[in-house]
């Protein structure tokens, strides 16, 4: 009898998700799914039994939550952002006496650092997890999960569980692709995954998925670039189930075919990364020239425009080497990117990862080192040849800039900036 308890027990898996406090209450989407993969294949051993908790979605302090499902491992997922509340979640397990793991972006690209310092975490995962991250009798701290993310499963059955029951006032967050076809050097998935190789979904599946999913209103497709799947998209349409679908592509993809592609699908708000109209910026991006480069960004508004797509430009703020006055200068490109035009104006700014190789030689260049700051939603770098008060100049035309074009709604005002936190130093020597 002991030991049929002790088995259930230890086949109970909590499943964590932390949280910064901008992405719960505002930025919804950065939340998108956590664990699909993992909860798919222990979802088919009846020999698992699985819980979910988001932080600050969940209904009860992660405290109640361990009284009440008793798990005996918790594996929780991390960003950079979220890495001080994924410590403070995995303090608070150990505490209930239980196997801690820790997997996600951040930890594969810092494991060595993260495995030295933080004794919280038993285990920590590189890349994705296998079901065999259970078998505890390895002693081995630090795991190297598979590179290869296999999604074409129904998702459908795992967003309409109780499981899910956290998630059922947001939108759907839903991948077509997992992977990319790009080779950026300042991107985070190179590192981990196997770089060109993508995973889809087959038309059949998203379709099945959809369908199922269609009692929400609104769908968020969190590929990098939707248009890595225009056969996929070409062959479904869903124009008539959600109210608002919202994508996201490379400004050097949008074409007359590829925006009509979108509208079929029933895309209805796209993201897209202008970056920037610096010239300079441009060519350290492997971009093209800076003339070029604006008339491609004009050239998918107006087709966004043309087939009735709300357009959503990201530009970049606070990037390697960008002028004192470059908001400035392109205030007249930008001048009625307002939502009354039908453009939602995003900026995101440069935020150099800890464990990517971009990162390392610039420390002395970051304005603070906490992490919880670094969500691309607040200044965490200051360009060669500024000094704070440049800093505080550029933030101060930068909310002028979002009060102009009305985008307040997906641009937090910023006034300050964060502060220095010696314990972090380790992630950026």
């Amino acid at each position: 009898m002991l030991s049929k308890v002790m088995l259930n027990y230890q086949n109970k898996v909590c499943l964590v998700q932390p949280s910064n406090e901008y992405q719960v209450s505002v930025h919804r989407h950065a939340l998108a799914l956590t664990f699909p993969y993992l909860i798919h294949y222990l979802s088919l051993d009846d020999n698992y039994k699985l819980s979910l908790y988001v932080e600050d979605k969940s209904k009860v302090s992660f405290q109640q939550f361990l009284i009440d499902e008793k798990p005996y491992y918790v594996l929780i997922t991390t960003n950079t952002a979220t890495f001080p509340n994924a410590v403070k979640l995995a303090n608070i397990a150990k505490e209930h006496n239980c196997f801690v793991i820790l997997g996600g972006i951040f930890a594969s690209m810092n494991i060595e650092i993260i495995s030295k310092n933080y004794s919280c975490f038993d285990k920590i995962v590189r890349g994705l997890p296998d079901i065999d991250l259970f078998e505890n009798s390895s002693r081995k701290k630090i795991i190297k999960g598979k590179s290869k993310y296999d999604i074409n499963f129904r998702l459908s059955d795992i967003l309409n569980s109780s499981l899910f029951d956290c998630y059922r006032n947001d939108p759907v967050c839903y991948e077509i692709t997992f992977g990319c076809a790009y080779n950026c050097n300042f991107c985070s998935l190179r590192y981990i995954w196997d770089i060109g190789i993508c995973s889809n979904r087959t038309s059949d599946i998203v379709i099945n998925d959809l369908n199922q999913l269609r009692n929400k209103d609104s769908l968020k497709i969190i590929d990098d670039d939707v248009l890595q799947s225009q056969d996929v998209l070409s062959k479904c349409n869903f124009g008539e189930k959600f109210k608002k679908i919202i994508a996201e592509t490379r400004i050097d993809r949008i074409n007359e075919r590829s925006i009509f592609i979108l509208k079929q699908f029933g895309v209805t708000h796209l993201i897209m990364g202008v970056e920037t109209f610096d010239n300079q910026n441009l060519l350290s991006s492997s971009k093209t020239t800076s003339k070029k480069w604006v008339e491609k960004a004009f050239r998918a508004i107006d087709l966004c425009n043309k087939y009735g797509i709300v357009a959503r430009p990201v530009l970049q703020v606070f990037y390697p080497e960008m002028p004192k006055n470059y908001l400035k200068k392109i205030t007249p490109y930008i001048n009625d990117w307002t939502p009354k035009n039908n453009i939602e104006l995003f900026f995101s700014f440069f935020t150099p990862h800890p464990g990517l190789n971009v990162s390392r030689g610039i420390s002395k260049n970051l304005i603070t080192n906490n992490l919880s700051k670094f969500d691309h939603l607040n200044p965490v770098y200051m360009p060669n040849g500024y000094n704070m008060n440049d800093v505080y100049d550029v933030l101060f035309d930068y909310n002028i800039l979002i009060d102009h074009t009305e985008s307040i709604k997906y641009n937090p005002h910023i006034f300050t900036t964060g502060e220095k936190i010696k314990e972090y130093d380790i992630f950026f020597k």
